[in-house]
């Protein structure tokens, strides 16, 4: 039997201990890739899916503004319906999602179509092209450190999107969620401004919530009071299962 000098065992073990070491450290600094399947959830684009949204709007206009009231308005209320209806390949060469939009005012009324979207899921966002502008609506991974410009793809001013609430339960009419994200778009207040914007999307649904409020407030005796502007409500009713 050979036998070998103890310094070379010890040599060998060091080595080896090294080894391993070096592999575990490896290990850790490999960068983890974000699981798109997963997040794909949160913005459904198989063809033919839909989604039926009731949508509350209320103009204010500026004609009575010298007076300091708020009679001068008028209430929208009607119903949109989001559906995938094809997939073609974009000027980037990604695979992209045509989107009908359909309007109706009452839910005994059939659909009129109203106009073409498109969107697009990437390995690390969800792209929005609404009335021929780009969004970035969603980023992935959903974490709440994140901020990226929602308008890096538009011609507006850069705004910083970021996540209010991830994987959080929700109910909208009648409907129950139990993981959705919240993206805060826009959160500005002043004496005189109260802009505000959010969009929520839900596991296995898509797009749950919109809120787009731009208005001027002005501050009396009697309270705030709306002088312009528009408030704007979008909340899921149906969608197909």
């Amino acid at each position: 039997m050979r036998f070998f000098p103890k310094a070379t065992l010890v040599f060998t073990f060091i080595a080896f201990a090294f080894f391993i070491s070096f592999l575990h450290s490896c290990k850790k600094d490999e960068v983890v890739i974000a699981n798109t399947d997963h997040y794909r959830d949160f913005y459904r684009v198989d063809i033919g899916y839909w989604v039926d949204y009731e949508v509350d709007s209320i103009v204010h206009y500026d004609t009575d503004d010298a007076l300091l009231v708020d009679n001068d308005k008028f209430n929208y209320h009607f119903y949109i319906r989001e559906q995938i209806d094809s997939a073609f390949i974009d000027g980037e060469g990604d695979t992209a999602y045509v989107v009908s939009r359909y309007k109706r005012t009452s839910t005994s009324l059939p659909w009129s179509f109203e106009s073409l979207w498109t969107s697009k899921l990437t390995p690390t966002s969800l792209q929005r092209v609404e009335d021929n502008r780009r969004y970035v609506r969603l980023t992935f991974p959903f974490n709440p450190i994140n901020k990226w410009n929602g308008n890096a793809f538009n011609e507006l001013p850069a705004e910083e999107y970021s996540y209010e609430e991830v994987y959080s339960p929700a109910s909208y009419s009648s409907l129950n969620f139990d993981s959705t994200v919240t993206v805060n778009q826009n959160e500005f207040v002043s004496a005189i401004n109260r802009i505000i914007r959010k969009e929520i999307y839900g596991n296995h649904v898509g797009l749950l919530f919109k809120q787009a409020d731009s208005i001027g407030v002005a501050y009396t005796s009697f309270g705030p009071v709306i002088l312009s502007g528009l408030e704007y409500e979008q909340t899921v009713i149906d969608y197909k299962r």
